[in-house]
C-alpha cells in the first residue's frame, strides 16, 4: 500500500465527483462518494453515475429523501459494475416499500436499509419482518437512542435470524461495558455496540478489551471522533492486527496532508480504515466479503448523512440569524 499514491487517487477522484455533483452538494458527501470509489478500487464513471441519478430522480418527487445532497451518494451505491441501472433502481424502491409496509418510516435510512436486503424477492417480506422485530427489541433497550438511523443495522443483523430480544440485550451489554471503558455515550456508541455483534451476537468481554486497545492506538496517532466508533468495532470483530492499524495510520496521515481534509480531518481516518478493510477482505470467504462490504457501505453512508444534516442545520441557523 503506497499511501501517497492512494492520496493522489483520492484527490483526482474527488475532482471528478465534485464536477458531477455540483457546488450544492456538501463536501463531506462528495468525500464519501470519493471514498466509496477509491476504497473499492473502482474507476469513477461520470456518465454511468449521471444516468443512475437520472433514473432515481425520474421515480421520486421533490420532497423525497433521495433528493438533494444525498442523491449522488445513493446513485453511487446503486451503480455497481455489470448491473442494469433501471432494474437496480426498481429493486431499491420495491425493497423500501416492503420495509415501509412493516412499519419503518420513509426516510433516507429506510433506503439505505433497503440496499442491504437480499435480491431474492421471495425473501423481502421475511427479512423486513425480522429487521422490524430486532429494531423493536433494540428500541426497548434504548428508547431514546434508537431511531431511523438504526434501520440499516436492524436489516443486516436481522437476516441472521437470532432471537431478537437476546440479540438486542447483547448490544445493550456492549454499550454499557464500552461506556464504562471511556467511550462517549450517544448514537455512535450505540452503532458500535451493534457492530460488535456482527460475527457473534453473544457478548464477549474480550472484544471490549480489544476495542479499547484500538481506540487508544488511534488516539496516540491521530484525531479520533465518535463517528469513528463503529469503524473501531469493524476492526475489532474482524480481528485486524496492530501491523495493519499502523498501515491505516500511515494512510490517514498522508491524506491529512491534502487540502481536501483541512476541515474534514475525520474523513481521512474513515477512508484509511475503509481502504485497509477492503484489502484485508480480498483473501477471505465470500460471506465475509459480503459482510465487510455491507458494513463499509453503512458506515460511509451514515457519515455522509450526518455531515449533510449538520451542514443543513448550520445553513438554516445562519439564515435565521441573518433574518433576525
Amino acid at each position: 500500500m503506497d499511501a501517497y499514491v492512494i492520496r493522489q487517487d483520492v484527490e483526482t477522484t474527488y475532482d471528478k465527483v465534485k464536477s458531477l455533483a455540483g457546488w450544492s452538494v456538501d463536501k463531506a458527501v462528495v468525500l464519501t462518494i470519493t471514498s466509496y470509489y477509491v476504497t473499492s478500487e473502482r474507476e469513477f464513471d461520470a456518465v454511468s453515475l449521471n444516468r443512475t441519478m437520472d433514473a432515481l430522480k425520474s421515480r421520486t418527487g421533490w420532497l423525497s429523501p433521495l433528493r438533494g445532497n444525498l442523491l449522488p451518494m445513493m446513485a453511487a451505491f446503486l451503480n455497481q459494475p455489470g448491473t442494469v441501472i433501471d432494474e437496480e433502481v426498481d429493486r431499491l424502491f420495491a425493497k423500501q416499500q416492503v420495509l415501509k409496509g412493516v412499519g419503518f418510516r420513509n426516510t433516507i435510512h429506510s433506503y439505505l436499509a433497503a440496499l442491504l436486503m437480499t435480491n431474492d424477492q421471495d425473501l423481502y417480506d421475511t427479512e423486513a419482518r425480522q429487521a422490524k422485530k430486532l429494531y423493536d427489541a433494540m428500541k426497548k433497550q434504548h428508547f431514546f437512542l434508537t431511531s431511523d438511523d438504526d434501520y440499516a443495522y436492524a436489516v443486516l443483523l436481522g437476516k441472521r435470524g437470532a432471537n431478537p430480544v437476546e440479540h438486542a440485550r447483547s448490544m445493550r451489554t456492549y454499550y454499557d461495558a464500552l461506556r464504562t471503558e471511556g467511550f462517549r455515550s450517544g448514537n455512535e456508541l450505540q452503532w458500535l455496540s451493534q457492530v460488535m455483534t456482527y460475527v457473534h451476537n453473544e457478548f464477549n468481554p474480550m472484544l471490549v478489551s480489544r476495542a479499547v486497545e484500538v481506540l487508544a492506538f488511534f488516539k496516540q496517532e491521530t484525531k479520533v471522533r465518535p463517528v469513528h466508533y463503529p469503524m473501531i468495532g469493524f476492526l475489532t470483530v474482524f480481528e485486524v492486527a496492530d501491523t495493519e492499524l499502523k498501515n491505516i495510520v500511515e494512510l490517514t496521515k498522508a491524506l491529512e496532508e491534502s487540502k481536501l481534509f483541512r476541515w474534514n480531518r475525520e474523513m481521512a481516518l474513515s477512508i484509511g480504515i475503509g481502504y485497509s478493510m477492503h484489502e484485508l477482505t480480498e483473501n477471505v470467504d465470500e460471506a465475509m466479503v459480503s459482510l465487510a462490504t455491507s458494513v463499509e457501505l453503512i458506515l460511509q453512508a451514515q457519515q455522509a448523512v450526518m455531515a449533510a444534516t449538520m451542514a443543513a442545520m448550520a445553513a438554516s441557523s445562519a439564515t435565521n440569524s441573518t433574518n433576525g
